[in-house]
């Protein structure tokens, strides 16, 4: 006759033979994320409806933008790019009421280039301050999207 430790270790190791032989899945996944990227990297030449906006500045003056006051469609591209020959560090920033980030999200970029790209994800406006050389809040401009 087989005594109960002996027959619960038995128990025991049945049971994890069968997990382990068997496998584990996770029929319920609680936030199931592709394995790759569904958007484009930043670095691909800009779509015939992406908007495309280019700022510059010198030692001294405010940041130039291109174009301000930009309105998107949901699904639409906006790339923020440095002028052509500037190679300093530039910050964007934004919080409070005109959150960017509650209308635009931020595409996966190649950070060499100095391109930013966002996509347009639902109406509303926001405002992304831009910062020379990450730190000049004095000569920094405001740049204002709205997305219908």
């Amino acid at each position: 006759m087989i005594n109960k430790q002996t027959f619960h270790v038995a128990i025991i190791f049945m049971l994890m033979l069968s997990v382990f032989l068997g496998g584990c899945s996770n029929v319920n996944p609680v936030d199931p994320q592709p394995p790759y990227s569904t958007t484009p990297p930043a670095n691909q030449p800009p779509q015939g409806n992406d908007v495309v906006v280019t700022y510059n500045y010198g030692d001294t003056d405010k940041v130039q933008l291109s174009a301000n006051n930009v309105v998107l469609k949901v699904g639409q591209k906006l790339i923020l790019q440095p002028a052509q020959g500037l190679t300093k560090n530039t910050r964007f920033t934004s919080s409070g009421e005109n959150f960017f980030g509650d209308v635009m999200k931020q595409e996966v970029s190649d950070n060499n280039s100095g391109k930013a790209v966002f996509t347009a994800i639902k109406a509303g406006k926001g405002k992304l301050q831009i910062i020379p050389n990450t730190t000049e809040v004095e000569r920094a401009v405001d740049f204002w999207v709205t997305v219908q």
